[in-house]
């Protein structure tokens, strides 16, 4: 088991999903782990969108129910996008794009 597996979630605000979770970057490098985040209508569609940009190992269901404030508010700050940032770096969240070197 990776020290990623079960760091996913999920909130629902006003009908929308945000869908949070920590994965493996797209160079499967093994120090390469990003958080994302979405705002979409379902899980299904988060992750979907999430999957597009090349992810691996999408989780199926979230491992819980809260996402942190900051991740929500980048998720809805354009939803439909895919906001990243590496993994416990603190940094700001950037959008996503297939364009951006993924």
């Amino acid at each position: 088991m990776s020290s990623t597996d079960g760091m996913s979630a999920k909130a629902t605000v006003g009908g929308t999903v945000v869908a949070y979770a920590v994965l493996a970057d797209a160079s499967n490098a093994c120090d390469a782990v990003d958080e994302v985040v979405v705002a979409a209508d379902s899980w299904a569609s988060a992750i979907g969108l999430v999957r597009a940009l090349g992810y691996r190992k999408v989780p199926k269901r979230p491992a819980r129910d809260t996402v942190d404030g900051d991740a929500v508010e980048a998720a809805f700050a354009m939803p439909g996008t895919v906001f990243r940032r590496r993994f416990g770096s603190g940094a700001p969240w950037v959008p996503s794009s297939h364009g951006d070197g993924r």
